[in-house]
């Protein structure tokens, strides 16, 4: 039965390398941000259901681990990952083209940090997703599964 730390371990691995492949076509550098900042959500969407629905009891699964929402949620956030990382890309890349003409240190030393924390941004939107989707996959392969839509403490299935 997976725990915390199988959890934060495969979601730290799944989120940073969807990451790293999502930026394929990114520069080294930008490649490495995106990367590790998949991997560090990608560790706490790993362990975000149990926070959600905190494992109190064996059966602690509710709507955090159900198939329902979380499929829902998957079908409308899926398809708009590429896009919101685009969107976050696109103003990195006009973050380092106003810095490249930036006449002063302090406007070029911000416009650096939006452009890193943008970069951030792309990758963890991947691993965020990446995470919470592996804490899924793993719960489902153990004998309890996942509830439908939810399930009340000492009931079967609801």
């Amino acid at each position: 039965m997976p725990n915390r730390n199988t959890h934060r371990i495969v979601g730290a691995g799944l989120g940073g390398a969807i990451a790293l492949a999502m930026a394929r076509e990114e520069t080294p550098i930008n490649k490495l941000i995106e990367a590790l900042s998949g991997m560090a959500v990608g560790t706490f969407a790993g362990m975000l259901p149990d926070i959600l629905d905190p494992p109190t009891h064996p059966g602690h699964r509710s709507v955090a681990h159900a198939i329902v929402p979380a499929g829902t949620a998957g079908v409308t956030v899926a398809p708009r990952i590429g896009s919101a990382q685009q969107w976050f890309r696109e103003k990195a890349e006009q973050c380092r083209a106003r810095r490249a003409v930036a006449t002063n240190f302090f406007d070029s030393f911000v416009l650096l940090l939006a452009e890193i924390l943008l970069r951030l941004c792309a990758g963890a939107v991947v691993g965020l997703a990446a995470g919470y989707a592996s804490h899924l996959l793993l719960d489902a392969g153990t004998p309890d599964g996942l509830p439908f839509i939810t399930r009340q403490e000492g009931r079967p299935w609801q």
